[in-house]
């Protein structure tokens, strides 16, 4: 039925007709949350193209919604006309549907932070969390039925792609208003949450929480610009309310965040310092009400950012990964003496190591303080990179105006993905991007997922450039080495084999034109050698394509060192390329185990079944991997060999010109 419907909306008259289905409509919507993955496709494609047909008017009236958002949205007008008490929180928006996928696919990161007052360590408490399991059957959600479950990654990347359609305007001009004032909704709806509704565990059960998530998935330059307090102007056109200036700086710009007693407005880094002496350290101090009420809204790098006075929030829509950090000081009575603060997790003291330095004593701090440099930069704030760098990495808080510099101290490291970047130390690769360098060291030591070798992980995470970092230099040069060797044999293995003009290298504008040593090193599975520690050939990497990580590096043994049937040595290649068949099938063989076996990867997963079968039901050449029968007279690997089931070197793989499954 949808296949047809889906035909008939191929035509223009077809999509009039259907977009005054409103009943058809609103099956679309419940099917886009409940059909299977192929029935999911076909909806989404249907939408696309009845969308446009349809008003957000009678798009609302098919889910039961009053009122759109305004069109003129705005942090200010929006404050005046409503307010926390009234505010429901499960009210249904426009794009609420739409928005409810992406969240159930969403794997977000929960940092807490319980802060000591006496100079201790810091309590962190970080959980990953999704919506199903935080939003609980028993939970009220209203008419929006839809945020339960979960969703799989490949339908949130289609929605969040419909979405910036719409407010691009590739829909129509009605829903690209519509949608950006949807949107903007969404995430301002987080100021409305009542004093109880902030709490961690209650915050996460809220629909407003998620939904601003997924709404951030979908952030655009004009929500940027626009959505920070202090950007917006009043529905009358008279500019926002001046928010109070530091009164220890004379600039008159100056934002100041604290209310003290005895000092007046100051700014956090006046507030610090005024305050370190004994004598002031008891000031009665808390936050202002315009900084308690404040919402930032930021896009860095591709992820959308909302920082409050009580909460930090990203989401990144490539890896649908969120994290939201919950703040100490929900209530705005900021403690008496906290003098000191460590410089990593935020600690504030003002006894034991805070009372003479800026570092905690929780053991990651002190780790983090001993790699750390120690310099200050021209702005004042303490260097937030690495301890013996020639070159200091620019102030992450904005103040060095270093064109290179795309992030800022509250970005969260794109790799570990759970601290921001202020939060240890950092490095400032060569294209630009920062990440912390125990990150970047961490991904470099552990090297590729899997038994077969690739090396997209010494690879940028957000540009895709190769890394490169005086501090990284001790481990990159033997991976750099590891990369010349698989390509050396994997281009020398393609022209052998004579596809070093194939179709796929000599296209214009296609993946590996001209570059046949990319197209070589995709198209072959190289492993380490857990003996010699050279990359030896082990097929062709769709042969690869299940296995998993779960692997003994152990039984990856080439053929020069597993040579059990004692193959000639190859007087041109020696024995770098010398390669074994698979006992059980007539592959090349990856995995060598027991001191006697031979395996390819198909049937190294299933070794406990084919390596119980009895000599007289093991298939006859040609063999297909786990052991299968094929049809036909001809060996895949095109030699002759010995019956399945009998240890068999193939000889230097090069010069026999092998092919593979």
């Amino acid at each position: 039925m949808l296949s047809m419907v889906l035909a008939l909306s191929g035509s223009s008259m077809g999509r009039a007709y259907l977009s005054h289905q409103c009943g058809l409509l609103a099956d679309l919507l419940t099917l886009l949350h409940t059909g299977s993955a192929r029935v999911q496709r076909q909806v989404t494609s249907l939408l696309r193209r009845m969308l446009p047909e349809i008003g957000p008017e009678s798009f609302c009236k098919v889910l039961g919604i009053r009122k759109l958002p305004a069109r003129d949205f705005s942090i200010v007008s929006a404050s005046s006309k409503d307010s926390p008490g009234h505010f429901d929180v499960n009210q249904v928006g426009v794009l609420d549907v739409f928005l409810s996928v992406i969240a159930k696919a969403l794997t977000l990161q929960v940092k807490v932070r319980s802060k000591s007052g006496g100079g201790g360590a810091a309590t962190k408490e970080i959980n990953t969390v999704t919506l199903a399991t935080s939003i609980q059957p028993k939970d009220i959600v209203s008419a929006r039925w839809w945020l339960r479950g979960h969703v799989n990654k490949k339908l949130a990347e289609v929605i969040v792609n419909l979405i910036r359609d719409m407010t691009a305007g590739k829909l129509s001009e009605a829903w690209a208003n519509v949608a950006k004032s949807a949107i903007a909704e969404n995430i301002l709806n987080l100021t409305y949450l009542s004093e109880e509704q902030k709490v961690p565990s209650n915050c996460l059960r809220t629909p407003t929480l998620w939904l601003s998530l997924a709404s951030l998935c979908v952030l655009n330059e004009e929500h940027v610009e626009r959505l920070s307090s202090g950007q917006w102007k009043q529905a009358e056109g008279q500019p926002a309310p001046p928010r109070p200036t530091c009164g220890n700086h004379d600039d008159g710009e100056t934002i100041a965040v604290i209310q003290c007693s005895h000092c007046g407005n100051l700014c956090a880094d006046c507030d610090r310092y005024l305050h370190l002496h004994r004598k002031t350290r008891n000031h009665q101090r808390q936050v202002c009400k315009e900084e308690e009420e404040a919402i930032k809204v930021e896009l860095h790098e591709g992820c959308g950012r909302t920082k409050l006075f009580w909460l930090l929030a990203l989401a990144d829509p490539r890896t649908l990964k969120a994290l939201i950090e919950f703040r100490e000081g929900g209530t705005r009575t900021k403690g008496v003496g906290m003098s000191g603060v460590c410089r990593f997790c935020g600690t504030t003291g003002n006894s034991g190591l805070l009372a003479i330095g800026n570092v905690c004593a929780d053991h990651e701090c002190q780790e983090y303080g001993r790699a750390a440099c120690t310099k200050i930069l021209s702005c004042g704030h303490l260097c937030g990179g690495v301890l013996g760098e020639s070159k200091c990495l620019p102030c992450l808080h904005g103040c060095s105006g270093d064109s290179s510099l795309r992030q800022d101290a509250d970005d969260m490291c794109m790799v570990c993905f759970t601290e921001a970047l202020s939060c240890a130390p950092a490095i400032q690769l060569g294209c630009g991007h920062v990440f912390h360098l125990h990150c970047s060291k961490a991904v470099l030591i552990k090297r590729w997922p899997g038994p077969r070798i690739t090396f997209s992980f010494m690879l940028c995470p957000i540009c895709k450039e190769e890394m490169k970092h005086e501090e990284l230099q001790d481990l990159l040069a033997p991976i750099r080495e590891l990369h010349r060797d698989v390509r050396r044999k994997a281009l020398m293995r393609l022209e052998y084999e004579g596809l070093h003009k194939a179709e796929a290298v000599v296209t214009p504008g296609g993946r590996f034109y001209n570059d046949p040593a990319a197209y070589a090193m995709d198209r072959y599975a190289y492993y380490v050698c857990f003996k010699c520690k050279k990359a030896y050939y082990g097929g062709e990497a769709r042969c690869d394509a299940e296995q998993g990580e779960q692997y003994d590096p152990r039984e990856l043994v080439c053929g020069a060192c597993s040579d059990v049937a004692r193959a000639q040595m190859c007087p041109k290649h020696g024995t770098d390329f010398l390669e074994y068949k698979c006992r059980y099938c007539c592959s090349v063989a990856v995995f060598f185990c027991f001191g006697t076996t031979h395996f390819c990867n198909a049937c190294h997963d299933d070794f406990q079944r084919v390596t119980n079968l009895p000599k007289n039901e093991l298939p006859s050449c040609p063999a297909g991997p786990k052991a299968k029968q094929l049809d036909g007279e001809e060996c895949p690997l095109h030699v002759k060999h010995p019956p399945t089931g009998e240890e068999f070197a193939l000889g230097c793989g090069v010069c026999r010109n092998a092919h593979t499954f």
